[in-house]
């Protein structure tokens, strides 16, 4: 993955943390290794414009340096164009252009990891665990995930050739629409709130905090909070809306060899909740932010982790521009949980595993999803049991 903004812009987020914007001096070590070796990059690119059986453009030939350079590193940093990088900020606020979906590459082509309500996907049809196997009339199967991108991001619209439960095979035209992200959504059933966090973008911490007033209001029994498919997002948000609900309690510690990059965070002294019983709902899709929150929350004793063990995306990204020529994203730091583990590659398990193969659906209440029905069962037994507490 070596194009984050066009990864936000076609396939909604990317699991991103992204903590802030900055440039730092820094002192060039100008040694005869270095120089020969810039010297080696320009002598390479000027004997492929000369030589190769197409002509490429030298901007093209550079960037791809860059990336060369930034993705030895880890699949999270890489450099950002002029035009991208406000299309990345734009992204953040919780705006962009695009089709709506998140993807990954697979054996078969490149699958689709989840879908935004209301997106061109969305109302063409596309579901998650679909398999895009061409666009536009072009197999992509030996394309790499920037490639697809790039393809993805040619034009307003697009031929794409979706391949489900491996024998179903049909065609989409889609048109690119500006898609505006609600990140939170409060539902309630019965007496118990759900809070679904979609993505941690600008406005999601003021979201959460409106839900809470009215999960107060309603005088609920339990919240759920549903942090499936969530791939992340702003870091400082996801923090912000852990610290909601924690009281005096270690949200994360930030681990990096920059000690100002280094540091724990913790929460102030209110849970908004007063303890409220809290489950929250993760799978393989959960990452990066969600990841922290998850973790903070779990490892706190402060909320029952439900469904499938994360996704192991828990690094920060630190978007550094550059004047005039885009920026880079490069991983600065990692996230470790309040017990000490660490995400990244590792995830956070649930304290109890349920799988979708494991949920039946209910005959007294279809309607339900059933991990939804099994945490309100769950936060039902934690309320009565404080009730009869308090008899006591």
């Amino acid at each position: 993955m070596r194009n984050v903004s066009k990864l936000l812009i076609q396939m909604l987020f990317i699991s991103v943390a992204l903590v802030a914007c900055k440039k730092e001096s820094r002192s060039v070590d100008f040694s005869v290794d270095l120089i020969n070796t810039n010297d080696l990059i320009k002598e390479i690119i000027e004997e492929i414009q000369i030589n190769y059986a197409d002509e490429v453009a030298r901007e093209k030939l550079e960037i791809g340096a860059i990336n060369g350079t930034l993705g030895v590193l880890d699949e999270h940093s890489l450099y950002i164009s002029n035009d991208d990088f406000n299309a990345y900020n734009q992204s953040a606020r919780g705006s962009f252009l695009g089709i709506g979906i998140e993807i990954k590459q697979v054996k078969d082509g490149i699958e689709v990891k989840s879908v935004i309500d209301n997106s061109p996907a969305s109302l063409s049809g596309i579901k998650p665990l679909d398999i895009i196997t061409k666009i536009d009339e072009k197999d992509i199967q030996a394309m790499n995930l920037k490639e697809v991108v790039s393809k993805l991001n040619s034009a307003l619209k697009i031929k794409l050739t979706v391949l489900r439960n491996k024998n179903e095979k049909f065609d989409l035209v889609l048109q690119k629409s500006v898609i505006q992200i609600q990140s939170v959504k409060l539902d309630f059933i019965d007496d118990i709130a759900i809070i679904k966090i979609s993505y941690f973008n600008e406005g999601t911490l003021l979201s959460v905090s409106q839900a809470i007033k009215k999960i107060n209001k309603k005088k609920s029994k339990g919240v759920i909070i549903d942090l499936r498919n969530n791939p992340g997002g702003i870091l400082d948000q996801a923090v912000s809306v852990s610290d909601l609900f924690l009281p005096n309690q270690k949200i994360v510690e930030l681990k990096s060899r920059n000690i100002d990059e280094s540091r724990s965070i913790f929460s102030d002294d209110m849970d908004l909740l007063n303890g409220l019983p809290m489950s929250v709902l993760i799978n393989s899709n959960t990452a990066s932010g969600a990841e922290l929150m998850a973790a903070a929350l779990g490892e706190n004793k402060r909320a029952i982790l439900i469904g499938e063990k994360t996704y192991g995306k828990g690094s920060l990204q630190t978007v550094i521009p550059i004047p005039g020529r885009g920026a880079i994203k490069l991983t600065t730091a990692y996230f470790i949980s309040p017990n000490g583990n660490q995400i990244n590659q590792n995830g956070v398990a649930p304290d109890i595993e349920i799988t979708k193969e494991k949920l039946q659906v209910s005959m007294e209440k279809p309607e339900i999803e059933p991990i939804i029905l099994r945490a309100m069962d769950l936060i039902h037994g934690i309320s009565a049991l404080g009730e009869s507490e308090k008899v006591k």
